[in-house]
């Protein structure tokens, strides 16, 4: 948490002035508040948020809003100022109870009130009107999760401001694959970027559709002064901007600014009269992610509970009276929390505090909040239960969001992508359908019950909302904003796009990464191959750790792979990465045997390679990878033994093969640490030659 600024200057070392000066100037440079939008100004949360502010919402046992904080407070803010539209009394009641409110808190919060606002244009210009903007500042959402260090960030903006005045905003984008899984599905946007100076040059969004929006971009970005530019469309944007006072009095200049994107940048930068600039600081490290939809929720969850957002964890406690502590499998329990022997908690989970959980009950990768009483033999799988929920005995939950004081029936069935809102009730042996969302009341009829949906017993409503935001793409929400979204549709083939990468033939010109420019505009391998790395590494560890099926972890690869341009043997050579790094973790942390991991991870996850090696050239290639990967492994070289026994047992290598790699592969042969790592082969080759001789 960073320090409170308190706004005194000090003199600069070796440096004695006549007599002490204070520079206002320097001093409002130096200080930096940050505005905080409470309300999304969308209803894609509802009926949860008719109740409930969406900054209040808990993602992994805590409010939204607490994360927004934190790295407010890691930012270095002095100053923060929540605008607040619907339930605004719910939102200050918060905050006056929460540490944030303390004197030792590192910035002092106010909150103001907007209820006429229906955008966020109208609340901009509700703050200049207030004239509470008095330096740069950050514009962000309640509903973000970071743990970007931020200095750097800050610093290049204020150094390009101190050069150009009209520099009025620096926008923070996140590098990632089009269909990374923290970026929303219905949302998509095209950022033309000057390469020499991050400057936007253009800005448009792409709704996902059938019939893709066409992008017209204008001839002089091409004729300019700008030679080097990128377009992009691989990018997380999170909404985290550092603008200039002016921002807000150009809302109020412009009455048709209402989105912060696709109104003011856009307007902004399609403006031949303002003159204003706009830049982008990418990253492709740290996380930064917001809490857009159903599915960005779900992602984010599992992006916490995995420790992807360190030190921003559910063990760190970011509540004064949360008292989790980490387990291995990415388990989290609370204190009082009361298990029954036979139930089993399985890995990425989290339980809060005063929860019961009965005989037989199997949890995996989900959320279970505090004081729920969870039944006997009960399945939840993926889900995410609030706090004060009762769950009766033989009941199935599957990826679906349970609401606080809600009740499920003995023996009834939630489906995938279905919600169960506040204070529900569903009655005994019924099904939820996937996708469906219940309500307590109906706005029509406050005592009326839906006996269909929820049972004799139950008291709810099916929730149908007429309000679409008018930018969304309706056919996405009803497709893909839930928890479980439909990729059928992007049945990628492989062999359709395969470059045949084998070792001896890497040499290929790579396609910039959308990008249209000059010669001058190619970017290094390097760069683009460790990013894609990165990415992919992760990708495969988040399939293990949550147990994707292996269609969906294939699919992500697939997908990354074409956004990166990257070749089949890069994508071997995460996946090794991935596969050897956990089946290590498994030896060393003495919960498997050598074989034992081996062939759990193989056997369960040796499949990804069947959409990656196709020609002898390519088996090759992974029998290089795995024993270059074993070298930096304690237990290399039985690793190395075992997988390729159950690779060739998988029918992945073919016994020429593997002669040819053992025998005439001269980087083998050549290399201390490989002939070192490959010492027990020779044994399995012998049982391999003698086998087949007997076999003939």
């Amino acid at each position: 948490m960073g320090p409170k600024k308190n706004g005194q200057t000090g003199t600069k070392k070796g440096k004695q002035p006549t007599k002490p000066v204070v520079n206002d100037e320097t001093e409002q440079e130096e200080k930096l508040q940050a505005i905080v939008l409470a309300d999304s100004y969308q209803n894609r949360f509802r009926p949860l948020t008719l109740e409930t502010p969406r900054c209040l919402l808990p993602l992994a046992s805590t409010p939204l809003i607490e994360y927004t904080f934190e790295f407010l407070a890691l930012a270095g803010v002095s100053e923060v100022i929540v605008v607040c539209r619907a339930q605004a009394d719910q939102v200050q009641e918060y905050i006056a109870n929460s540490r944030w409110n303390n004197p030792s808190s590192p910035f002092t919060i106010d909150t103001i009130l907007s209820p006429e606002s229906v955008s966020v244009g109208d609340a901009m210009r509700d703050l200049d009107a207030k004239g509470l903007i008095t330096s740069d500042f950050l514009l962000v959402s309640g509903d973000i999760v970071c743990n970007i260090p931020f200095d750097a960030v800050l610093a290049e903006h204020r150094k390009r401001r101190v050069k150009d005045k009209n520099a009025i905003m620096t926008m923070v984008l996140r590098e990632a694959s089009p269909l990374h899984r923290t970026r929303a599905r219905a949302e998509s946007a095209i950022f033309v970027l000057d390469e020499s100076t991050n400057q936007c040059l253009h800005y448009d969004e792409i709704k996902t559709r059938k019939h893709m929006k066409q992008i017209t971009l204008d001839p002089e970005l091409f004729n300019g002064d700008h030679t080097d530019l990128a377009i992009r469309n691989d990018f997380i944007d999170c909404h985290i901007d550092i603008c200039s006072p002016d921002v807000p009095a150009l809302f109020t200049e412009n009455f048709d600014y209402n989105h912060i994107r696709k109104d003011f940048v856009r307007g902004i930068l399609t403006s031949d009269l303002l003159g204003k600039t706009i830049f982008a600081h990418v990253i492709n490290d740290h996380y930064a992610a917001r809490v857009r939809s159903l599915q960005t929720y779900d992602a984010v969850s599992k992006d916490v509970i995995n420790r992807w957002t360190y030190p921003i964890t559910p063990d760190s406690n970011l509540l004064s009276d949360q008292t989790f502590q980490y387990q291995r499998g990415h388990i989290y329990k609370e204190d009082d929390v009361v298990l029954a022997r036979s139930c089993r908690i399985n890995n990425c989970t989290i339980i809060g505090a005063k929860s019961k959980v009965d005989d037989g009950t199997v949890i995996s990768g989900s959320v279970i909040g505090r004081r729920c009483k969870i039944g006997k033999n009960v399945t939840i799988t993926g889900s995410y239960v609030w706090d004060d929920v009762v769950i009766e005995d033989d009941a199935v939950i599957e990826s679906a969001v349970i609401a606080n004081h809600a009740v499920i029936g003995a023996a009834t069935h939630v489906k995938p992508g279905a919600i169960v809102s506040f204070k529900v009730e569903a009655g005994k042996n019924m099904t939820i359908e996937g996708n469906k969302t219940l309500s307590r009341f109906d706005p029509d009829d406050e005592h009326s019950t839906d006996t269909e949906e929820v049972g004799r017993d139950g008291h709810g409503y099916l929730y149908e909302d007429s309000e679409i935001d008018e930018d969304d793409d309706y056919e996405e929400i009803v497709n893909s904003s839930g928890l479980v979204y439909n990729m059928s549709s992007l049945a990628l083939s492989d062999t359709e796009f395969s470059d045949s990468t084998g070792p001896s033939n890497q040499k290929r010109v790579r396609r910039r990464r959308f990008s249209t420019a000059s010669t001058n505009t190619m970017q290094s391998d390097d760069s683009d191959e460790e990013s894609f790395l990165r990415e992919a590494i992760a990708s495969v560890e988040r399939a293990i750790l949550e147990n994707h099926e292996t269609d969906i972890a294939i699919l992500e690869l697939t997908t990354l792979r074409m956004a990166k341009n990257a070749s089949f043997h890069e994508v071997r050579a995460a996946t090794i990465a991935a596969l050897i790094g956990r089946i290590s973790h498994l030896i060393n942390s003495d919960t498997l045997k050598t074989r034992p991991a081996v062939e759990s991870i193989l056997n369960r996850w040796g499949k990804l390679f069947n959409r990656q090696v196709f020609e002898p050239a390519d088996q090759v290639d992974l029998l290089l990878l795995i024993q270059r990967d074993c070298t930096r492994r304690l237990q290399g070289s039985n690793i190395l033994l075992h997988a390729i026994s159950s690779l060739y047992d998988q029918d992945i290598l073919e016994e020429d093969s593997i002669l040819r790699w053992w025998y005439k592969e001269p980087q083998r042969q050549e290399d201390p640490d490989m002939i070192k790592v490959g010492e027990l082969v020779p044994r399995w080759l012998e049982w391999l030659t003698t086998a087949e001789e007997e076999s003939d």
